[in-house]
């Protein structure tokens, strides 16, 4: 075949360009950005490159970033809310890292325009369900008793559910309130409830960063089937001394920070403490009936130490404790209370290269609930409890501008102690000792996941995690028969594998982009559950006890698919979604049907029995994120149901936190540079619930027929808060503000439970039986914090 001249040169031409193409070098730009005052870490920062659309990045909970880019001259843009623009130039001719100060400033409401940049659109990442909330939104929106709390604002979110009126428990897309891991500085937090579930235990003072995933849940999270509530401490500032707190209603707080040794190392401490016990006092102590005096306190710490320029060491730990005491019949019935919880984080991060990252992590968690009564001579002591100790080894690895992997190992072993107690006697001789054990077990996990880049439109998020289980003795194995007598048992030594447990989890997530504004989302996940809550009421509370997959329980699985729609509006001064989603839940638990608390020999496992799950639903999510005027409206569509052989005759029933339509409406208006206004409304269907449908008289008492599992509606749950924040002239280094607050403006009484009542005898002509509503907080409640900060 003939070649001609100008073919050859043709050809010689695109070799030479392909060849270009292929050799053109990408370089990495990392490094952490950080506040120019403090040292604090800025999270979520965003930073490109203006000559390029398709190099950025956004830091994360550290103030980290890393990405890649073609060799060339660059001018590098940083921005952060509340900080000046910074612009510099870079000269990408290798790998560099680079840490960036930004100044903060004081801006008004054009200002406010400006720097549009600090949550990137939604529209971006292959993510679906993820919410980061930001502290200073949490902080303007109204309060209960004057107490900002984290939990209270996430149930104002489409897919989250609450636990009850004025309760910081919460349900995620038709999963339990044990599904949800609830993260602080990595270590896991069991019960994060304060005051029966009014308050959470996360001090906003102490907080930087909150994150809820409910939907497709990266691959470096798993042990819950249904979301992850990622709470990040502050580090403390590493150039000046400062102080701020709280005086509210019931409860003060206050924080310290400030450096070691400047640029080098860092504290911080917060504290928070009711007073609800030193108010009830006076009205209390003359009282023949008694009362409560009860009372909640937490800490939060933090060390932060440079150790080189690649190395950070941090060390972080939180501990709470509710303690509470009851008297009644004139002293004949005495009872101490006190639950809590405690953590410890200790964290290295090391850069080994401008595309490596590691962070080694060890970790200690610890739920413990002790209940003591005294009555007619007797007493009983009843305790529960999880500890941990944990290890997690993660590397964030960037080989080139289309892969971002993850990848790590996490190792925890297990003790619970679900229900341990004894009572004695006066001589102190002891007559009735549960014999149940605690229980032990290793629980291990390998994962894997890529961001990849396969195309400018395409981004799929593939991950698979490994996770394994093992329960190990000592244990003991028993069989009985219906008189719950033993009539067989096998005995394990210590550390003898008792039951294991593997599963693979693959979870993928993908993002086509329709066009600058718009995209598609698509996810499915796969995810196991090996520690169990089961709980008879509406919320998790402290006698509520966790208990291990074992020989007896299997462990929970579930399958979730969902597809979105998203789209940035106006320079994302708008951002909204629509999501579907499905999920199969397996080996679901319930206490079996009249199960009644109380003394047993019998392992808690055996009361359980075993069904399936599913949920589905659409939701829709509004948001305007800049302006004086802020805030977002959201809407939930779902059913959640249950289903178990031994339960409601087979048939299928609703969930307890089964709820057809659920609204939230947020806003907060900054009126001038002293006034913040807030409101929240949130309207959702009545709870399901299991009441009587017929009665009979059985000499001369009423005895009920109740009807199927969960088949009676509560009335629907509507309420309206409001809040105000006047902040205060500066006076030298410090500056007050006033948080005015009104809960439940028009006084709904919303239903808490409902009980029958009772009027007349059987034997008279006039009985009268009465479904009676039981509300909490049936009337508006104020409240008014005084805020303060030192610097």
């Amino acid at each position: 075949m003939r070649i001609t001249l100008y073919t050859f040169s043709l050809l010689l031409i695109l070799l030479a360009t392909n060849t270009a193409s292929v050799a053109q070098q990408f370089y990495t730009l990392s490094g952490r950005v950080l506040d120019a005052q403090t040292g604090e870490a800025l999270a979520g920062a965003t930073l490109f490159l203006k000559e390029t659309k398709e190099a950025g990045a956004v830091t994360d909970a550290t103030g980290k970033y890393n990405f890649a880019a073609p060799a060339g001259n660059y001018t590098l843009v940083t921005r952060y809310i509340g900080y000046d623009d910074l612009e510099q130039q870079v000269v990408l001719d290798k790998s560099k890292q680079l840490t960036i100060r930004l100044n903060a400033k004081t801006y008004g409401v054009q200002e406010v325009e400006v720097i549009a940049e600090r949550r990137p659109p939604i529209t971006q990442s292959a993510t679906m369900g993820q919410l980061d909330i930001p502290l200073e939104t949490i902080k303007t929106l109204p309060v209960l008793f004057g107490e900002v709390d984290i939990l209270k604002t996430i149930q104002l979110m489409p897919g989250v559910q609450s636990g009850g009126e004025g309760n910081t428990g919460f349900y995620v897309r038709g999963g339990g309130s044990d599904q949800n891991l609830v993260l602080l500085d990595k270590a896991t937090i069991y019960n994060p409830g304060h005051l029966l579930n009014f308050f959470s235990v996360f001090n906003s003072d102490a907080i930087v960063n909150t994150t809820l995933i409910k939907g497709s849940m990266p691959a470096k999270y798993g042990g819950r089937l249904s979301s992850v509530l990622d709470v990040e401490m502050k580090d403390g500032s590493m150039s000046d001394y400062s102080a701020e707190g709280g005086i509210g209603l019931i409860a003060s707080r206050l924080s310290v920070q400030g450096p070691f040794a400047k640029e080098k190392a860092s504290f911080i401490l917060s504290g928070r403490r009711t007073y609800i016990d030193v108010l009830t006092e006076p009205f209390l102590k003359d009282t023949e009936q008694g009362g409560v005096p009860y009372f909640f306190y937490d800490l939060n710490g933090k060390l932060t130490y440079t150790l080189s320029q690649k190395d950070r060491l941090y060390l972080s730990g939180y501990y709470g404790r509710d303690k509470g005491t009851l008297n009644l019949s004139d002293g004949r019935f005495t009872s101490d209370f006190k639950w809590g919880n405690a953590s410890a984080t200790a964290r290295w991060n090391h850069l080994f290269s401008d595309k490596l990252f590691m962070d080694a992590t060890a970790l200690l968690s610890n739920y413990n609930f002790e209940f003591t009564w005294e009555y007619g001579g007797y007493t009983t002591v009843l305790e529960s409890g999880v500890r941990d100790y944990s290890f997690n080894l993660d590397f964030d690895y960037t080989p080139n501008v289309r892969h971002h992997l993850q990848y790590g190992i996490q190792y925890t072993y297990h003790t619970l102690r679900p229900r341990t107690g004894q009572a004695e006697g006066e001589a102190g001789e002891a007559f009735a000792t549960d014999r149940i054990k605690p229980k032990y077990a290793h629980e291990t996990a390998l994962y894997l996941s890529d961001d990849w880049n396969v195309t400018d439109k395409l981004l799929l998020n593939l991950g698979l995690r490994s996770s394994y289980f093992m329960q190990v003795g000592p244990f003991n194995l028993y069989q009985f028969n219906q008189n719950e007598q033993v009539t067989d048992s096998a005995r394990y030594g210590s550390n003898d594998k008792v039951k294991a447990f593997h599963n693979l989890e693959p979870r993928i997530a993908l993002r086509y982009t329709l066009n600058s504004k718009s995209s598609v989302k698509a996810a499915f996940t796969k995810s196991a559950q090996y520690l169990h809550l089961v709980s008879n009421a509406y919320t998790t509370l402290p006698l509520d006890v966790w208990v291990p997959s074992s020989a007896i329980v299997a462990p929970q699985r579930a399958t979730q698919y969902a597809l979105g729609y998203f789209r940035s509006m106006k320079d994302n001064l708008y951002e909204g979604s629509v999501e579907v989603y499905y999920k199969d839940m397996q080996n679901q638990l319930e206490y079996r049907e009249g199960y009644a608390p109380g003394p047993s020999n019998r392992d808690l496992e055996y009361e359980f029995v075993s069904g399936s799950g599913e949920s589905y639903g659409v939701e829709l999510f509004l948001r305007k994120n800049l302006g004086n005027l802020q805030g977002w409206f959201g809407y939930t569509l779902s059913r959640t149901t249950r289903t178990f052989p031994d339960i409601n005759s087979g048939e299928t029933f609703p969930a307890r936190f089964d709820r057809r339509h659920d609204l939230s409406v947020v806003a907060n208006y900054k009126l001038n540079d002293k006034w913040t206004f807030g409101g929240s409304f949130i309207y959702g269907t009545g709870q399901a619930t299991t009441m009587p449908v017929r009665r009979y008289f059985i000499e001369g008492n009423v005895v009920y027929q109740y009807g199927d599992r969960n088949s009676f509606r509560m009335e629907p749950t509507h309420r309206l808060d409001l809040a105000a924040t006047l902040e205060g002239k500066k006076y030298k280094n410090i500056q007050s503000s006033f948080t005015f607050s009104i809960y439940n403006v028009y006084g709904r009484r919303n239903p808490f439970l409902y009980y029958i009542d009772n009027e007349g005898t059987a034997y008279s002509e006039s009985i009268n039986l009465q479904a009676k509503k039981v509300s909490i907080i049936p009337f508006p409640l104020p409240s008014v914090t005084w805020n303060f900060s030192w610097k």
